[in-house]
């Protein structure tokens, strides 16, 4: 995996980053001077559970409990003792753990942590989750905290890190914007990849899984231009975003897969698409319905949140979008 800690591309306020500007269906709320971001994702909901919790355990219980096949439990050699017990028991922590830390991703914690851009007080408010205090609190709500930010201290920084399989490699892009310190010291020149102000906080908007080098600069040109040019709450011909929440696993099903409700208008959409998912049905239809039970699992333990009475009293009642 490369080095992420130098961006890509920064992005300043006072200059356009992208002719056209796009939201990615991410604009769940829009107010009188304001408009509010998701970073709910119905169809990666669960999938750090299953993928880095489910299959890791797996893993490390077979590896655990084959070391039991290499000696006869009613002998055992110091070998046993020594090598092979204690390696099990190893590989057996592993997989306990492996469930526990990325059941605690996934479970009991918020339904979504929105962003609000408020140009009219130029402020960010966002609500976020702060880490559990310890493996005991596995099995309780996620602590959250709300925060708020001077837009004036905001730069975007696009992040690009390079996943490396050996075979293969895979670019992830992020939209990360950085709270810059007011108290920046000996900080002098222009902000730049190489040149970057210090910084007190940090979030990611919208989904990394869905950005692309050419999606990054549209999205937070949408913002800018909200924010400093007085730019619509959403670009013409776009929506706001789907914010439904799976109840059924059949919902579930199909927030994660091409089966499920909306079977149907799928075919009717992308009916290409559809014939091949189908044909690869026989290995995907398993990974779907895997993944539709944790997906329907973290949505029976998530819970909503709402923002403080200051923050609607500001932002006033959510409005009819307009593009």
């Amino acid at each position: 995996m490369s080095n992420p800690s130098k961006p890509h591309a920064v992005y300043l306020q006072d200059r356009s980053a992208a002719p056209q500007t796009t939201t990615r269906g991410w604009v769940r709320g829009v107010y009188q001077h304001a408009i509010e971001y998701t970073t709910f994702d119905k169809g990666i909901r669960g999938a750090a559970f299953l993928f880095g919790g489910i299959l890791m355990a797996a893993g490390a219980g077979f590896a655990a409990f084959s070391g039991f096949d290499f000696y006869d439990a009613l002998s055992p050699t110091w070998f046993d003792y020594l090598f092979v017990l204690p390696s099990s028991l190893i590989f057996l922590f592993i997989g306990i753990f492996a469930l526990i830390h990325y059941g605690r991703r996934e479970f009991f914690r918020p339904l979504d942590l929105p962003i609000i851009f408020d140009r009219q007080r130029r402020k960010v408010y966002r609500i976020d989750q702060t880490p559990p205090l310890s493996v005991f609190s596995a099995f309780k709500p996620w602590p959250i905290r709300y925060l708020e930010y001077d837009w004036d201290d905001i730069v975007a920084e696009h992040g690009v890190v390079t996943f490396t399989t050996g075979s293969s490699a895979h670019r992830q892009h992020t939209l990360a914007l950085m709270v810059r310190d007011k108290n920046a010291g000996d900080f002098q020149g222009p902000i730049t990849p190489d040149n970057t102000p210090p910084y007190v906080d940090g979030f990611v908007l919208g989904d990394p899984k869905t950005l692309s080098e050419l999606t990054v600069p549209l999205v937070w040109e949408h913002v800018r231009r909200y924010m400093n040019e007085n730019g619509p709450a959403l670009p013409p011909g776009e929506q706001l975003a789907d914010t439904t929440v799976p109840v059924t696993w059949w919902d579930s099903l199909g927030a994660v897969s091409v089966f499920g409700p909306g079977y149907v208008k799928r075919w009717r959409d992308g009916w290409g698409w559809m014939v091949i998912m189908h044909l690869l049905s026989p290995l995907t239809l398993p990974l779907a319905i895997l993944m539709a039970t944790t997906n329907w699992a973290s949505y029976k333990t998530a819970y909503p949140v709402q923002w403080p009475q200051e923050v609607l009293d500001k932002v006033g009642p959510s409005m009819k979008p307009s593009n």
